[in-house]
């Protein structure tokens, strides 16, 4: 572990930190450490730098590195200034047809603007939209870190809410973009 500790305090590299009996974890990396206590540049999920956390080494179940996690959150972290800006998004409302249809007709084969759909108050499908009918529409789903997710077809009907360029969906299409390129 202490190689790590080391490696992560001389390079920089970016580790989770998960306590015992958590399902939580901190993630950053070491700007100091000893045989008992560490301190943790931490990074909160959209990138930001939130502060350094001292804490018990006996603490921690486990520290993780070189996972998916960490490297998709060195972009995010690079580039969370983007994430916090919001696009300049005009929306127009097209009352005579209907209304969502109206609104995701405005982001067919938008690539820089991820939209997240509730579909029937329940869950959330999130990405781009790709093809549209009247009674239907097709999406290219994106996952919370990222990850191509397929492409879903959902009716138009079962829409109950729409959320466009909140700061996860600036996050996913940042990562969707990153691993894109970086395959």
């Amino acid at each position: 572990m202490t190689k790590l500790l080391e490696k992560s305090k001389t390079t920089k590299e970016l580790l989770s930190f998960t306590k015992h009996g958590d399902e939580t974890f901190w993630f950053g990396y070491v700007t100091e450490y000893s045989e008992e206590h560490v301190a943790i540049q931490h990074f909160t999920k959209y990138g930001k730098n939130d502060g350094i956390i001292l804490h018990p080494l006996s603490d921690f179940q486990r520290i993780d590195y070189h996972d998916d996690y960490s490297k998709a959150m060195q972009p995010v972290i690079d580039y969370s200034d983007e994430i916090h800006k919001s696009n300049n998004i005009k929306l127009n409302f097209n009352e005579s047809e209907d209304f969502y249809l109206s609104i995701i007709r405005q982001f067919l084969e938008e690539k820089n603007i991820i939209i997240s759909i509730q579909i029937n108050n329940d869950e959330y499908s999130t990405g781009y939209i790709n093809e549209i009918s009247e009674i239907d529409f097709s999406m290219i789903c994106v996952g919370k870190m990222g990850e191509d997710l397929g492409i879903s077809i959902l009716k138009v009907e079962d829409i109950t809410s729409i959320q466009i360029d909140d700061i996860d969906n600036r996050k996913r299409n940042l990562l969707y973009k990153w691993r894109k390129t970086s395959l």
